[in-house]
């Protein structure tokens, strides 16, 4: 009976990976511009996405399964593919089909007060809908769920997983540790895929990388003029590109093409002697929810709200070294603002609240995130000497079961009353005001 259960999933799974293959191979073609009709690079990034997740479908023994902040840079330059399961959970929860692998996650057992990216991640990965990859690699970074989402993935897949241990402080020792974990990661990469990496090509991958990263400081940069089009629900869906395809020709292109637009639109508005709207700018921290809800979109569906930046979206890291690709990708990791002391999450926040002259912020509490909530009332309070309202809005990224939208709207539109009345000395939780103190 056992065995034929066994077979019955192994056949829908192969059917499903069938499908979706080919969902991402015509994806492209019937598409068209519905992603957005003013920004045409945001169709651009769609298309190439469709494209990035049918080569990984098509090439599994090229895949591997990976945490967010693994190096994609060593694993392009090998020829290699990086899914972020993570990234995977977000696009299904888009499709509006995580209570099925939210399901399938329960059903083997996966308790539910875990992280719901991991919960959702795992079990499309028990119902073999996620391409199999030759091996698993991932970091502590961000959390320690990421390596122990890793290590369940062994006992579905039977292959082993790569972990790098990202210091806490960024020092010339923990560098030079990191460093040397990342040149041994390189060559069980090389062992497992059967390639060796060119120290060439991997020059270029990371001089590529630098480029990408100038046009993403080029587009922050734009983005503190008024007249900048982008929406920040649209940039919240930037992982994929900042993160997991950094280092490809696909992510450089987009980021070019999208400098491009922006330099383009913002100059045109400029030369026209047009005035700009006076908007009341946020900066969002961490994600949004990516299934489909009227969070956040319901503040940009007000002509007086905008949001200015996303935290997610500073570049953190400094150029990397193609002549010291491992030292430089090492202190890259390590540099992450998410990573070490809270301290230096706050010092980039308040960066970001003068750079984009913000007037309020709201911090999305995943549920199950730990690393954030836990620093929620310390960023609240330190930005509230900054003059900041905050307002923590606690829901789900992925999961619309756990995710009341009726009552985070109406706090929300509270929230966003407040800050037209001028309440900048005030901060928003839970449904209260608090004084700042």
């Amino acid at each position: 009976m056992n065995y034929k259960k066994g077979l019955k999933k192994d056949i829908e799974g192969w059917l499903a990976r069938f499908f979706l293959r080919e969902l991402c191979r015509l994806g492209p073609y019937f598409m068209g511009n519905r992603t957005s009709k003013e920004i045409d690079s945001l169709n651009f990034l769609r298309k190439e996405g469709y494209k990035f997740f049918h080569e990984a479908y098509a090439n599994e023994h090229r895949v591997v399964w990976t945490s967010l902040f693994v190096p994609s840079e060593i694993l392009f330059a090998l020829g290699l593919i990086p899914l972020s399961l993570e990234v995977i959970a977000a696009l299904f929860a888009g499709a509006g089909q995580s209570p099925k692998g939210l399901a399938e996650a329960e059903a083997e057992g996966i308790p539910t007060d875990v992280c719901t990216f991991h919960r959702s991640a795992l079990g499309f990965a028990f119902k073999g809908y996620l391409p199999r990859p030759i091996i698993h690699a991932t970091t502590s970074t961000l959390c320690d769920s990421n390596i122990k989402m890793s290590r369940i993935g062994e006992t579905i897949t039977g292959k082993e997983t790569l972990v790098l241990d990202v210091p806490y402080d960024l020092t010339k020792e923990s560098i030079r540790y990191l460093s040397t974990q990342l040149e041994e990661f390189t060559k069980k990469l090389e062992a497992v895929a059967g390639r060796r990496m060119d120290p060439q090509r991997l020059r270029e991958v990371l001089e590529r990388a630098n480029r990408t990263r100038e046009k993403m400081l080029e587009i922050n940069e734009i983005r503190t003029s008024p007249f900048s089009p982008l929406p920040g629900t649209k940039t919240l869906g930037f992982m994929l590109p900042s993160h997991v395809l950094q280092g490809s020709s696909r992510s450089e292109e987009f980021y070019t093409r999208l400098a491009a637009e922006l330099k383009e639109t913002v100059s045109a508005k400029e030369k026209s002697g047009a005035s700009p709207e006076e908007k009341i700018r946020l900066l969002w921290l961490e994600l949004k929810p990516y299934f489909k809800c009227e969070i956040p979109t319901v503040i940009e569906t007000n002509s007086d709200m905008k949001i200015a930046f996303e935290e997610t979206n500073y570049v953190y890291w400094e150029p990397l070294d193609p002549q010291r690709p491992y030292e430089s990708l090492a202190r890259k990791l390590i540099s992450n603002h998410y990573n070490g002391p809270l301290d230096r999450r706050i010092a980039v926040l308040k960066t970001l609240v003068k750079k984009y002259d913000i007037d309020g912020a709201i911090i999305f509490s995943h549920w199950g995130c730990r690393r954030n909530n836990a620093a929620v009332p310390v960023i609240k309070r330190e930005l509230n000497l900054e003059g900041i309202p905050v307002m923590n809005l606690d829901g789900d990224c992925v999961d619309d079961q756990n995710f009341t939208s009726g009552q985070l709207k109406t706090r929300l539109e509270g929230f966003m009353e407040m800050l037209r009345c001028g309440g900048h000395s005030q901060s928003a939780s839970s449904g209260r005001l608090l004084t700042t103190p």
